[in-house]
């Protein structure tokens, strides 16, 4: 909490307000509240911690409690203020933030909204036979939850995962984890305890082995996953190079995961389709439509004319890629918010202190782009090869993040340089901002970082598989 007697001399320092506290957000905000910069952090959910919490799978605990304790250690300082649970475009407009007297407002909010699949028609479907991507990782990353009141969702045998990226496979994990979940229970009993955890770690032929049972005991058909090129174009290994040779050796190793996923968790794969249409029956969606697809030698992908054919399934999962959620007030260019001027500081369109860094500058929710400019989205880093350990793909990810926070530093130094160009903020609009960014607080019952962040986190899926072994041992 910031002490509202300050002397004048405190009183006289810029103001930042940042939409969006994860990685890159908090990262900035501690670089500002460092320099002696009062910042005001708007986050649109009750922990700032983003898709580390609602976009990474849940069986990498160690590298979320690690991630977002980092965060916490930023956010917690005495120059910056935390305000959860308000999102800009809703619960305060964009014009009224920007409007409230801020030095700059820096955007940093990532990229959450699904990308529309694009059949005409099937959103009729959504959240009922249609699961968007960041709503199955929500779901999955908290359903286990006591008395969790978000959406719900019933993975069924034989589901259809549209896709192809690296969070695609996360997705294929899921799907048929909860299958193998319900089968056991079904069979075994429901007071059975599955621990997805371990079965993600050995993955289901070898978790099965303590059952006695094999996967084909459980009668399940499995899911597929449809692309719309070749398995070895899927971009889970990238080139180390510009080179033929690189770009090979990227295509094997890409091949060679899919392949080593498929064993381990038993799904099927459609490659070169994509969706044109949908099968529906009373009201319920039944199928897809897929065009064939076929891929070029120079990459091009063409469809082949007259050829497309059904896929039966009751449920479609889509998992093509996040873009920013549009925000009334700001200029877009397509899916990208429109910048000028020096792109290391994405200066926002007809806005003198207005900035933006990471996917919604980019208009894309993809790791690699979320790296480049210096924001983080983590829908999936993949481990190079599928027997890397949990503790080698955390030391990865972390790579990822240090390099993210190394680029926000260089934003927020540049930034830093053009804030002490603006004229100081007056001692009224000092005490504006505090009495607005207060009541926005109050409304949800906000005292301080670290009683707030404590009371907020969620009972942990580990916690409670552990809990439950316990009581079977007793």
């Amino acid at each position: 909490m910031w002490n509202k007697n300050l002397d004048h001399s405190q009183k006289k320092s810029h103001y930042v307000a940042i939409v969006g506290g994860s990685v890159s957000g908090s990262e900035a905000a501690a670089m500002l509240a460092d320099k002696g910069v009062r910042v005001v952090v708007l986050d649109q959910n009750a922990l700032p911690y983003g898709k580390l919490e609602d976009g990474l799978p849940k069986w990498h605990h160690n590298l979320r409690d690690k991630q977002e304790a980092e965060i916490d250690k930023k956010l917690d300082k005495p120059l910056i203020r935390f305000i959860p649970n308000v999102k800009v475009g809703k619960d305060i407009s964009f014009k009224d933030l920007v409007d409230l007297g801020f030095t700059a407002v820096i955007l940093a909010n990532g990229a959450w909204k699904d990308r529309p699949l694009p059949v005409s028609g099937i959103e009729k479907f959504k959240d009922k036979q249609l699961i968007y991507q960041n709503d199955l990782l929500k779901w999955y990353n908290h359903y286990h939850e006591p008395g969790y009141k978000g959406k719900q969702y019933d993975i069924k045998d034989g589901a259809v995962v549209i896709g192809g990226g690296l969070a695609s496979l996360d997705v294929m994990k899921i799907v048929m984890m909860e299958l193998v979940e319900k089968a056991l229970k079904e069979k075994l009993g429901k007071d059975i305890v599955v621990d997805q955890f371990e079965m993600e770690k050995k993955g289901i032929d070898k978790y099965l082995e303590q059952f006695g049972l094999k996967f084909e005991d459980l009668g399940i058909k499995g899911a597929t996953l449809v692309y719309r090129r070749q398995a070895k174009h899927m971009p889970l290994k990238q080139p180390q190079g510009g080179t033929q040779e690189a770009k090979e050796k990227a295509q094997i190793v890409s091949q060679r995961i899919l392949d080593n996923y498929k064993k381990k968790f038993h799904f099927h794969f459609i490659p070169e389709a994509t969706p044109v249409d949908f099968i529906e029956e009373d009201g319920k969606l039944k199928g897809l439509i897929l065009q064939k697809y076929k891929t070029l030698d120079d990459g091009k992908l063409v469809p082949v004319e007259g050829e497309t054919f059904p896929v039966y399934t009751e449920q479609v999962i889509s998992s093509i890629g996040s873009i920013p959620e549009k925000i009334e007030g700001i200029p877009y260019d397509g899916d990208r918010i429109k910048t000028e001027g020096d792109e290391d500081i994405s200066r926002i369109s007809g806005f003198d202190n207005v900035f933006a860094i990471g996917n919604a500058v980019t208009g894309k929710g993809n790791i690699k782009t979320a790296k480049e400019h210096g924001s983080m989205v983590t829908q999936r880093l993949l481990d190079e090869y599928l027997q890397k350990n949990t503790q080698a793909f955390d030391m990865e990810l972390e790579a990822y993040n240090k390099e993210i926070r190394e680029k926000t530093d260089n934003k927020i130094s540049k930034l830093f340089k053009e804030l002490f160009d603006k004229e100081l903020p007056d001692d009224a609009t000092v005490e504006h901002i505090w009495e607005v960014s207060k009541e926005y607080q109050d409304r949800v019952g906000y005292k301080d970082y670290k009683s707030w962040v404590e009371s907020h986190k969620p009972v942990r899926y580990e916690e409670i598989i552990a809990d439950k072994k316990k009581k079977t041992m007793q």
